[in-house]
């Protein structure tokens, strides 16, 4: 306690603590502006670097290896079929000559059956007149006709399914021919090309994907330090809300002194002051510390956005070409088979018709050839009955056992020539089946599959471009932004020294006072417990809680505190 009298405060002391307090709000209100600023040029760049990561996801999803491979694939598939392109032609050759080959023989063999037909019609003429119409013989004459019509009629429908067969069998040859001659320009080569097309786009879209994927890893790690810079502009408002409360105090004080005795005066400003200038210590020391760490992460973003671009740069540098260079040499590739693929599909599509047709034509050729083989069997038949009769009949009978004998022998012979034609006809059967590619459905489309896959490939160089489009802008942008961020929150140019002046001035007008009059006490121990309620941080009450009066309210609460530390969830 002080014994002599305290002199009165002068004019000049006043205005020292009004410029103290001006000079205070003012670095808090221009430390608010700057990290309001820098927080939401922050906020920004999170934007920036959200945007382009998502739409790098987007690039990657969008070239999923599903899609990729399957265009890939379908590209060695078609390379692979035109390769053996050669081969399945000369089988198909081959086979359309046989079938050429098995046709001859049928017409022949279908005119000896006609030509049989007319003699048996001849013969039961013979029976009739030599009968003279005794004993049925012209019914049983005239019963043979009529079978001998269904016979002719079933024979003569076989020679018309025969020639619709074969019809286009020349025509198949000479588009056949024409393909082996074209195969012979363009294969091994374009399918080798095509299928080096295909290694090279796997390749191509594989370091793409695999470059997105590293951007996109990179703008996370951006992503996930600017989010953490974000919560750490907390220190400006934090900064800002500490030098209030001490500017606060100070009006507080200004207003008590207005209307205090001077020497109670004295002692209650000197204690205030030291706590602003304890306060403002700590507010400085935790500021430029946390400000510095602020400022060094900031920096620290930095690289990843030159990575950025490195990343990109590296893929530029290792491009032959530009998407659309490589693109164009593709379309050319699938052009090329398109030219190839379009004569296949039109061999492959009349041969699969004529195949088509094949089990419809069989299924009609076989129940002619049962009707034709009854025909025959009856005919046998009649000859037999015809046969006994006349040997009952002695010699009266045996001209008639004569004509009866030839139709035998041309029963035998229509029998042996429809076996011949059965045979033939389910060869030629066999071989037209046989002439179907089963592999030929997938050449067929194949020009249709690669315009597919080609569309898919082109949509995913497109989509590529777009997720790339803004990377050079965006890694630029958010490069200016953290530069303009961490030179406003690098405020130690700015406000260091004015920092310095208000702990210089508070400090040298502070005198703590722990044991104050008693005229000083209650008035020190009001503007204590009004800066306590202030206060909205626990290190501000820790500050504070080294100036509280012993008995005061904050000290009570302080000890509750440390009682009650245990308790806390109680």
């Amino acid at each position: 306690m002080y014994a002599a009298r305290i002199p009165d405060p002068s004019p000049e002391s006043e205005v020292s603590l009004a410029a103290i307090e001006a000079m205070i709000s003012q670095i808090a209100s221009k430390l608010d502006a700057r990290f309001v600023s820098a927080g939401e040029a922050l906020a920004q760049a999170y934007a920036i670097v959200e945007r382009l990561v998502s739409a790098l996801e987007g690039v990657t999803n969008a070239l999923g290896q599903d899609a990729a491979e399957a265009a890939v694939e379908n590209m060695r598939a078609t390379a692979d079929r035109l390769e053996r392109l050669p081969a399945v032609q000369a089988t198909r050759q081959a086979g359309l000559e046989r079938i050429a080959a098995g046709a001859r023989p049928l017409a022949h063999n279908i005119s000896q059956v006609k030509r049989t037909l007319d003699f048996l019609r001849i013969c039961g003429l013979n029976i009739k007149v030599a009968a003279a119409g005794r004993n049925g013989f012209a019914d049983f004459a005239d019963t043979m006709n009529v079978r001998l019509d269904v016979g002719e009629t079933e024979i003569g429908g076989i020679g018309i399914e025969i020639e619709q067969l074969t019809a286009s069998i020349p025509a198949l040859i000479d588009v056949d021919r024409q393909l082996g001659a074209e195969c012979a320009k363009v294969i091994p080569q374009v399918p080798r090309k095509l299928a080096a097309d295909a290694e090279a786009l796997q390749q191509h879209q594989a370091a793409d994907t695999a470059r997105a994927k590293r951007i996109a890893a990179v703008g996370r790690e951006i992503h996930g330090k600017v989010a953490s810079a974000i919560g750490a502009m907390q220190v400006g408002d934090s900064t800002r809300q500490r030098l209030e409360h001490i500017a606060s105090g100070l009006r507080a004080l200004i207003a008590y002194r207005d209307q205090a005795d001077p020497a109670t005066a004295l002692q209650v400003s000197g204690h205030m002051l030291a706590l602003f200038a304890a306060q403002a210590v700590d507010t400085i020391d935790a500021f430029q510390a946390e400000s510095r760490r602020l400022t060094e992460s900031l920096r620290g973003i930095g690289p990843s956005a030159a990575q950025l671009l490195e990343i990109k740069a590296e893929g530029d540098r290792g491009r032959a070409g530009d998407d659309g260079v490589f693109l164009a040499a593709l379309e050319k590739s699938v052009a090329d088979v398109a030219k190839v693929t379009t004569r296949l599909r039109e061999a492959d599509a009349q041969a699969q018709a004529l195949g088509g047709s094949t089990s419809d034509s069989a299924e009609r050729l076989a129940k002619r050839l049962r009707v034709v083989h009854r025909v025959n069997h009856d005919v046998h038949l009649m000859a037999w009955n015809t046969d006994l009769r006349c040997h009952r009949l002695g010699d009266e009978g045996k001209a008639l056992a004569m004509v009866a004998s030839e139709i035998r022998g041309f029963a035998t012979t229509l029998a042996t020539i429809s076996a011949e034609i059965r045979h033939s006809v389910e060869t030629l059967v066999q071989a037209v089946t046989a002439l179907r590619d089963p592999q030929g459905d997938t050449g067929g489309d194949a020009a249709e599959a690669l315009t597919e896959s080609l569309a898919c490939i082109r949509d995913g160089a497109q989509r590529m471009r777009e997720g790339m489009a803004g990377l050079t802008e965006d890694a630029a942008a958010v490069t200016r932004i953290l530069e303009t961020t961490t030179s406003n929150v690098d405020c130690e140019a700015a406000f260091g020294s004015d920092l310095r002046e208000v702990v210089s001035h508070l400090s040298l007008l502070a005198a703590r006072c722990d044991t104050p009059d008693a005229e000083a006490e209650p008035a020190l121990a009001a503007l204590l417990d009004g800066m306590a309620r202030s206060y909205t941080m626990a290190r501000e009450r820790e500050i504070h809680q080294r100036f509280a009066l012993a008995g005061s309210a904050a000290a009570a609460h302080a000890v509750v505190d440390e009682d009650d530390d245990d308790d806390g969830l109680f």
